[in-house]
C-alpha cells in the first residue's frame, strides 16, 4: 500500500454533517433528565440513583462527537492546505466556546456579588469557604475539572474544560508529528487511558470523581472519537463493520453503554475502570450508523426539526440548566418543571443574542482565510 493511500483522509461526509445536531439534543437532553430528576418537586417515581448517571452517558457523547468532528475538521484542512491551519483553528474555536462561556460565568458571578446566589457551597466537603475566587479562577481558565471539591453553578464547567484542554493538545499533536503519529497517539491513548484510571484508583487519594473528570482519566472519549475520524474510511466499506453499523448498531451499542455504565451497580471502580472504554465504542457504533444512514428510523428522528433546533440550543442549555436545575434549590425557578422550560428560555436568549453573532463572525473569517493558497505539507504522510 502506498503512502497516500495509507493517510488517514476526512472522511467521507458532507460538509454539514447528518444526525450530529440531533444526537446533540439526545445528549443534552440525557444530562437535563439526569439534573431534573432531582430537583423540588420532581416525581418520586424518578429515582435519582437510578438515572443520575444518564448524564455522564450524555457528556460522553458529546466527547466522542467532539473528537470525531474537530478530528474531521483537522482532516478536512490537511487535505486542502496540506497542513493544519493552527491559527484558523483557535480562532474558529474560541468564538465558537468562549463568548457565550465567559457570558455565562460572568452572569453567574455577578449573581453572587449581589447576594443572590451562593457560590459558597461546596458539595463533596458541605463545608462553606470563605471565598468563591478559586471556584472563578477555574472557570475562567477551563481548569474545572480539577477542582473535585465543587460548587453547583460552576459545576458542570468540568467538561467545558476538558473539552478546552482537548482543544489545546490535539491539533498541536497532529501539526507537530504528522498524521501516522498523531494516529498512534490516539490508539496509545485509547489502550493506557484505562490503565490510568486503574492506577488513579489504587494509588492516589482523589475522590472517585476525579476518575471521570480529570482530563487524564477521561480523555480515551475524545481518543475514540479521533480515532473514528481517522479510520472513517478505511473501515466503513470493510463487510463486518458495514454489517455492525446498520441495523445491529443501535441495539449493540446502547448494550455496550448499558453494560459500561451498569457495572457500577455490581463494582463501581469497575464501571470507572473498564466500563468507561466499553461504552465509548457503543457510542461510537450509534454514532456511526446514524451518520451513515441518515434515512434509516433513526436518522430520521435525529434530523428531524425538533430534534435539530434543540441540538443547535445544546451549547446555550448545557450552559445554562444548571441554575435552574439545582438539586438543592427550593425556589419557584428550580422547582420541577417550570425550572426545564426556564432553562430552555435562557439558552434561547444565550444563543440568539450571543451565540449566533459570534458564529456567523465564525463563518467570515473561515470564508476570508479558505481564499489563502494551500501551505507546503507538513511531513511524508500528507503527500499525494
Amino acid at each position: 500500500m502506498s503512502e497516500a493511500s495509507a493517510q488517514p483522509a476526512a472522511p467521507t461526509l458532507p460538509t454539514h454533517i447528518p444526525s450530529l445536531d440531533g444526537l446533540r439534543a439526545v445528549s443534552i437532553s440525557l444530562v437535563v433528565f439526569a439534573h431534573a430528576v432531582s430537583t423540588h418537586g420532581a416525581p418520586a417515581f424518578l429515582d435519582r440513583a437510578a438515572f443520575n448517571s444518564l448524564g455522564n452517558v450524555g457528556v460522553r457523547f458529546f466527547f466522542i462527537i467532539s473528537g470525531f468532528l474537530i478530528t474531521t475538521l483537522l482532516l478536512r484542512d490537511v487535505d486542502r492546505y496540506g497542513q493544519v491551519r493552527m491559527s484558523t483553528f483557535y480562532i474558529r474555536r474560541v468564538l465558537r466556546i468562549m463568548p457565550a462561556s465567559l457570558f455565562y460565568i460572568l452572569v453567574i458571578w455577578a449573581f453572587y456579588l449581589a447576594g443572590m446566589i451562593d457560590l459558597t457551597y461546596h458539595h463533596i466537603s458541605h463545608t462553606n469557604v470563605d471565598s468563591a475566587i478559586p471556584d472563578l479562577i477555574h472557570a475562567l481558565t477551563y481548569t474545572s475539572n480539577y477542582q473535585l471539591d465543587y460548587n453547583w453553578y460552576y459545576n458542570h464547567l468540568w467538561s467545558l474544560s476538558v473539552e478546552e484542554q482537548f482543544y489545546l493538545l490535539w491539533p498541536c499533536t497532529l501539526f507537530l508529528l504528522g498524521l501516522r503519529r498523531g494516529f498512534w497517539c490516539v490508539v496509545g491513548t485509547i489502550a493506557v487511558v484505562p490503565f490510568v484510571r486503574l492506577g488513579m484508583h489504587v494509588f492516589g487519594n482523589d475522590v472517585e470523581i476525579a476518575l471521570s473528570r480529570e482530563f487524564q482519566a477521561v480523555c480515551d472519549s475524545l481518543a475514540t472519537g479521533c480515532l473514528t475520524a481517522l479510520l472513517y474510511n478505511r473501515v466503513i466499506g470493510n463487510r463486518v463493520v458495514a454489517a455492525l453499523t446498520r441495523w445491529p448498531a443501535l441495539p449493540l451499542g446502547l448494550l455496550a453503554v448499558a453494560i459500561g455504565y451498569g457495572a457500577a451497580f455490581v463494582y463501581r471502580p469497575a464501571a470507572y475502570i473498564a466500563g468507561q472504554t466499553i461504552a465509548n465504542f457503543g457510542i461510537v457504533l450509534i454514532l456511526l450508523h446514524v451518520i451513515t444512514y441518515p434515512k434509516s428510523i433513526a436518522g430520521r428522528v435525529l434530523n428531524s426539526a425538533p430534534f435539530v433546533a434543540v441540538g443547535i440550543l445544546s451549547y446555550s442549555l448545557y450552559l445554562w440548566q444548571e441554575p435552574f436545575l439545582y438539586f438543592r434549590g427550593t425556589s419557584w425557578v428550580t422547582g420541577f418543571p417550570q425550572n426545564i422550560v426556564l432553562a430552555f428560555a435562557a439558552a434561547t436568549f444565550s444563543y440568539f443574542c450571543i451565540e449566533k453573532p459570534f458564529l456567523a463572525l465564525k463563518d467570515r473569517i473561515s470564508a476570508a482565510h479558505a481564499t489563502k493558497p494551500a501551505a507546503a505539507p507538513i511531513d511524508s504522510i500528507s503527500r499525494t
